[in-house]
């Protein structure tokens, strides 16, 4: 690696914490949607969620995945080890291929009742903006980290490519949470390539026939190709929530962290 994994990391937490502040700006300036409750009370929720995550994912997580894709290279294990790329091309593929990745465990999120459990603690949010694209449970997080560990071995991941796809997903989700108005214009061939916050809105509706459609992190062309794109239902028609969880009190931060485990959870969809 050029640079220790402690700076990339430390330069990813910076990009999202600037991306995060810009995004709030832009909603403020140009919302899709009027809030029903305080502005900072949902983001700083969501906030610190993300900052105790970040505390204990950055010490399992960033370094150790950044060290990993370092060693795995290193030893040239994974499938990109035997195309023997030029760098660009490495890492343009290593994006591609953990987007695809990305996609597929989204949608066992959505498919396995334990993993559901988790993961329905992210769609318990009654407001959609940015910092909803980080509001995950622990839990989810972990599971994720193990999932990514296996792809860069399997996959081959190189360093750069590892952390070029971080950061793409990581904007990504925060663009396609957002609480923003685009042009009429401009968001049908947005959504023709990424993934849009009107994909996502559809995605985070308390329906589950609506909820499990949608599922990629970048690249719109997986729901496409898998058939779950789905745009059939009027933005002001959706709930967004869980009917489990209808009320402001059903997800403060101590409730957030009980989700997983509530009686509720135990049902499947």
């Amino acid at each position: 690696m050029d640079f220790p994994a402690v700076e990339l990391s430390g330069l990813r937490w910076s990009i999202s914490l600037a991306l995060v502040g810009l995004l709030l700006a832009v909603e403020w300036l140009a919302p899709f949607r009027v809030p029903v409750r305080s502005k900072l009370e949902h983001a700083s929720t969501n906030l610190i969620i993300f900052g105790g995550n970040s505390l204990i994912a950055q010490f399992l997580a960033s370094w150790p995945l950044l060290l990993w894709s370092g060693y795995v290279t290193g030893e040239s294990w994974g499938l990109l080890s035997y195309f023997r790329l030029n760098p660009l091309a490495d890492v343009a593929l290593s994006v591609i291929l953990l987007d695809l990745l990305a996609y597929g465990v989204h949608r066992l999120y959505h498919r396995v009742p334990f993993l559901w459990r988790f993961h329905r603690a992210h769609h318990s949010d009654l407001e959609m903006d940015a910092t909803t694209s980080v509001r995950f449970h622990l839990g989810e997080v972990l599971m994720t980290t193990g999932i990514k560990g296996l792809g860069v071995l399997g996959l081959g991941i190189s360093p750069g490519g590892f952390l070029l796809s971080e950061t793409l997903t990581l904007a990504a989700g925060l663009f396609s949470h957002g609480n923003l108005r685009l042009p009429e214009s401009l968001e049908p061939r947005l959504r023709l390539v990424i993934v849009t916050p009107t994909m996502r809105w559809i995605h985070h509706s308390h329906r589950p026939a609506e909820h499990n459609t949608n599922l990629g992190a970048v690249f719109s062309g997986w729901d496409r190709l898998f058939r779950t794109y789905f745009m059939g239902v009027r933005q002001d028609q959706i709930r967004f929530g869980l009917d489990e969880y209808p009320e402001p009190e059903d997800v403060t931060i101590l409730r957030f962290l009980r989700i997983p485990f509530d009686p509720a959870c135990r049902r499947t969809q």
